[in-house]
């Protein structure tokens, strides 16, 4: 029998991880208390709801990129799947990515699908840095 070779814990973690450039997309922070400012107005993003990358901006895109569709109904495992990663790419695509400083945010809290669009519906917020 073979002997299994011992693994450093934080090694195994850290080949666990690629590197990558770009923008995340929607994501969540380390849970703990931050301090911010949120904008009063809720903001209101109108996207296609479903359609081709490369029909958005074949500048930004490629034809292998493929298809998207904000709300994909599986009828064998009989529920609705967001695929959140599509949110950026879309934004991206239709030049409707929120023009934003570095200590600002755009926090979508909600994702109103309709027939033929969706409204990602959010608030700006801005970090304020802690003396």
């Amino acid at each position: 029998m073979a002997k299994k070779k011992k693994v450093n814990k934080e090694e195994s973690v850290k080949a666990q991880f690629s590197k990558v450039i770009g923008t995340p997309t929607a994501m969540l922070l380390p849970a703990r208390n931050y301090k911010f400012k949120v904008y009063e107005k809720d903001f209101v993003i109108t996207v296609p709801r479903r359609g081709n990358y490369v029909d958005l901006d074949d500048q930004v895109f490629k034809k292998e990129d493929g298809d998207f569709d904000f709300l994909q109904y599986s009828k064998s495992k009989r529920e609705h799947t967001v695929y959140l990663p599509a949110l950026s790419k879309v934004l991206f695509g239709t030049a409707q990515y929120p023009d934003l400083n570095d200590n600002q945010a755009f926090t979508p809290i909600a994702l109103i699908v309709k027939k033929d669009t969706v409204d990602i519906v959010g608030n700006l917020i801005e970090m304020i840095k802690e003396d």
